[in-house]
């Protein structure tokens, strides 16, 4: 059982971690296109966009550290 939970902790974060690089590929894009001379609605949308997905990144780090600790506790009351 304990085995299970920590090869799903580490899946689930590694899926994590791919979202997290995915946002900071956005930044970058953002940045490099205000270089270029885009729109300031173009540079602020896409850097919102890349906020917006860290944000939501790190809720869903807080729901899986959550969800993997009652996962935890309850295999370790069990036994």
């Amino acid at each position: 059982m304990m085995r299970s939970l920590i090869v799903r902790f580490s899946y689930s974060l590694l899926v994590l971690l791919v979202y997290a690089a995915g946002a900071v590929l956005v930044e970058l894009v953002a940045r490099g296109m205000r270089w270029l001379g885009v729109s300031d609605f173009t540079y602020y949308m896409l850097s919102g966009t890349a906020h917006v997905m860290l944000f939501m990144d790190v809720v869903l780090l807080i729901i899986l550290l959550h969800n993997s600790a009652k996962k935890f506790l309850k295999s370790t009351q069990q036994s």
